[in-house]
């Protein structure tokens, strides 16, 4: 039934990735564009806090060592979708833009007692922008306008394995091989102003066709009946991707490729791209007590709190084709508390009310990027709220997850090119019910 489903739907989403502008920011010109991918629904209500949070209810893609935490025989079907919309600001000039598109696809399930198997499809990089700089040239003036778009996505497939795995401890390590492909486009376009016709075209494209590896592991320890830890890393070793250039400069009428003259072309140039070493590190308390109603049943709820600390030293990236571009070293630090009144919900759910089912979330961010304007490395800074939604049918793990986000970018400079954003994010998990758990032994009466 879900195979049926789903099979159509990732065909349409493999499309719609390479076709859609993802991006609107004019941060996404250096580069390849804005590495990693959408933010999760489950994840942004906590802050964008990734590596931590895991259970039967979630697919955590971001921590590869987590695919074997699912409940046995009920694998989870994980689409996400994400939206966003950006009002920008310098000098009193204010623009806005928005855009919406699907954030993942992906399956996962476990095997055996000790290992957990996933794969799917994820945006890798991103870019889209759309600039316009007139330079005053004796009596006229030149026009420039800087076109970008297209971006990288990876398939993938991971595996995790836990090395122990007792009543109260669990050490698990995992591992995500991707292949990464799709085309990354700059565009600069210059024009006197008195004429809005002809042109010249600058035109730069590298595609990428390569593979891509992560890391993760997590310690897991029960210290009493409701007191619970987890200490959480994951990885993206440097590596070089294999990529190809195309140069292309034209004249002709602007906006119609079909009437260009071709004045310098160079295409199939061969290149790599070295992205630096991405590591996170985060911490995760739980703590459950329990509430007796007036009807003698007993409520298990939940406090969930989560830290990651994220680093790139991005000085380390090398363009074989450009040298020009100058990063700076990246830092990220989120916070998040999750609080579920109803923790054993599959269990509980005729003695409760919907509200009491349902995972709120509350978190907050804060990041440094790797570019500079006015001599100032821009911050990105936010708060986000979720709700995790169980759909209460056939006894399933299936849920829908909502996430809020506000934030702004910026540096403390009085001139500086300001952003200020909205976010909405849904994710859909779907789940057999457990009458219908996959991978058990028959049995006829």
């Amino acid at each position: 039934m879900y195979i049926k489903f789903l099979l159509p739907f990732f065909i349409v989403f493999v499309g719609y990735l390479n076709a859609q502008s993802t991006s609107n920011s004019p941060f996404s010109s250096y580069g390849l564009g804005e590495k990693g991918s959408f933010e999760n629904a489950a994840f942004i209500g906590i802050g964008n806090c990734t590596v931590t949070y895991f259970d039967s209810t979630v697919l955590n893609l971001y921590n590869p060592a987590t695919y074997n935490t699912l409940a046995k025989g009920q694998p989870l079907f994980s689409i996400g979708l994400t939206s966003k919309m950006s009002f920008y600001e310098q000098n009193g000039v204010k623009d806005s833009r928005g855009n919406a598109t699907l954030e993942h696809f992906a399956m996962a399930f476990t095997l055996k007692k000790h290992f957990g198997l996933a794969f799917g499809l994820k945006p890798f990089t991103r870019k889209g922008y759309n600039l316009t700089e007139t330079i005053a040239a004796g009596t006229d003036s030149l026009k420039y306008t800087y076109i970008g778009k297209g971006g990288t996505n990876q398939v993938f497939i991971g595996l995790s394995s836990n090395l122990v795995k007792t009543k109260n401890t669990i050490l698990s390590v995992g591992t995500n091989i991707s292949y990464l492909f799709g085309y990354s486009t700059n565009e600069r376009r210059s024009q006197l102003s008195d004429d809005e016709i002809y042109g010249g075209v600058a035109w730069n494209t590298i595609r990428a066709n390569t593979f891509y590896y992560e890391l993760g592991a997590y310690f897991s320890q029960t210290m009493r009946e409701n007191h619970h830890f987890t200490l959480a890393a994951a990885i993206e070793p440097a590596q070089d991707l294999k990529v190809t250039q195309d140069d292309y400069l034209f004249y002709g009428v602007i906006g119609d490729p079909t009437k260009y003259d071709t004045l310098y072309a160079s295409a199939g140039q061969k290149g790599t791209i070295h992205l630096p070493t991405t590591s996170t590190l985060g911490f995760n308390y739980n703590f459950w007590f329990e509430k007796k109603l007036k009807n003698n049943s007993i409520r298990n709820s939940e406090i969930a709190v989560h830290i990651n600390y994220s680093t790139t030293d991005w000085t380390k990236f090398t363009n074989s084709f450009n040298s020009s571009f100058s990063y700076y070293a990246t830092t990220k630090l989120n916070f998040g508390i999750q609080y579920t009144p109803e923790r054993k919900f599959m269990d509980k759910s005729s003695n409760g009310s919907f509200l009491k089912n349902v995972r709120y979330r509350a978190g907050y961010y804060q990041y440094t990027l790797p570019y500079i304007f006015n001599g100032e490395q821009v911050q990105d800074k936010g708060i986000t709220l979720g709700f995790g939604l169980p759909i209460p049918a056939g006894q399933s793990l299936s849920c829908i997850n909502i996430g809020f986000s506000a934030g702004k970018r910026d540096t403390p400079a009085a001139t500086s090119f300001n952003e200020k954003y909205i976010g909405l994010n849904l994710g859909i998990i779907l789940a057999p019910s457990v009458f219908d758990r996959w991978f058990g032994k028959r049995k006829l009466d």
